[in-house]
């Protein structure tokens, strides 16, 4: 009975997995975004970066994962891939991490001003990575927040509606009256 042999682990420290486990980061989140509405966690995505690459850490993914999700951003940035970095999300609100200003920093603009413009710039990127990737993106498709699988907020704020403010009018001379209130001028 011929079995194969046990796979071999590579086991290194976190700083050395970084480079391949960013190669299989970007490849994962490609696949991802080839299933329309579909994300991924970042303890997920960090075990299949290690399963795929056969490179493994002791380390705690916390640790390292940033490290590698910055390399995914440039690399995305230097290929011009959608922001693939959008479709990681936390597992316990399912929102994009801090770490998702990386994909600002790649195209050399500041990090985002509040955690609502980072959602916002998201759910858009998420958008774009389906329309890159997926095949069956419906053409009435809005940016959706990862989690609730809504159409997130959208940047703009609609105008509030004028209100108008009209005096009232003396009922024998039809002429306005103060808006501070009173007798009418014309009557007294």
């Amino acid at each position: 009975m011929n079995s194969a042999p046990p796979a071999i682990k590579k086991i290194v420290g976190s700083k050395a997995g970084q480079v391949p486990w960013a190669r299989e980061a970007v490849g994962v989140l490609r696949e991802t975004a080839s299933h329309y509405g579909a994300t991924i966690t970042y303890p997920e995505l960090a075990a299949e970066v290690q399963r795929r690459s056969g490179v493994h850490t002791s380390s705690e993914s916390r640790t390292w994962l940033g490290g590698v999700l910055r390399l995914a951003a440039t690399a995305c940035q230097g290929r011009d891939l959608p922001p693939l970095l959008s479709l990681a999300v936390n597992p316990r609100d399912g929102h994009v991490a801090p770490v998702y200003d990386a994909v600002r920093q790649a195209e050399g603009l500041p990090p985002f001003e509040t955690k609502s413009d980072r959602e916002r710039h998201a759910a858009e990127s998420r958008l774009a990575c389906y329309r890159a990737f997926c095949d069956a993106v419906p053409e009435d498709a809005r940016p959706m927040s990862a989690r609730s699988k809504t159409p997130a907020a959208t940047t703009t704020r609609r105008k509030p509606e004028p209100v108008e403010l009209r005096a009232p009018v003396c009922p024998s001379c039809f002429i306005e009256l103060p808006l501070m209130g009173g007798d009418c001028p014309n009557c007294n």
